[in-house]
């Protein structure tokens, strides 16, 4: 082989590797693929013990990656949670955050309390996202969630 035949061999399959690795550097999600209901089972500690509960987040997620939205569990095993300073088996709790469609993470805080969530974007199907709750009682989970479907 010449040089002429190879650089015509292996310039146009660098081309086309080179456009496939930037390829990859584009945005991977749209703000609204966040938006929707997810489910999944959830790790927690809290000051009452360890539990494992169903997770329910419901979001709302506008052009801009600005979300409100809703987190609910019901509890599967363990001691469950508190609800103003009384044991409960069941809570809800109105959340608002963002979401960065570039790296697939969000962040939300809840309305009520102190919690903070921080979650990422796995597929456009399943997420998973870890709470931070500090102060006299706190809580500490763990989540991985599927998109439910209508």
């Amino acid at each position: 082989m010449d040089r002429m035949t190879i650089r015509t061999s292996i310039v146009p399959g660098l081309f086309t590797a080179l456009l496939v690795v930037l390829g990859g550097c584009s945005p991977q999600f749209k703000p609204t693929d966040l938006d929707g209901t997810w489910i999944g089972q959830d790790h927690t500690i809290n000051s009452r013990g360890k539990s494992l509960t169903t997770k329910q987040i419901t979001l709302n997620v506008d052009s801009d990656g600005l979300i409100t939205g809703e987190t609910t569990w019901t509890l599967v095993e363990g001691p469950g949670g508190n609800h103003n300073d009384k044991p409960v088996t069941s809570d809800a709790e109105e959340v608002m955050g963002a979401f960065d469609a570039s790296t697939g993470e969000f962040y939300l805080v809840e309305t009520r309390e102190n919690g903070m969530w921080h979650g990422r974007m796995l597929s456009k199907d399943r997420l998973r996202a870890f709470l931070v709750q500090t102060g006299e009682k706190p809580v500490v989970a763990t989540v991985e969630l599927e998109r439910q479907f209508d």
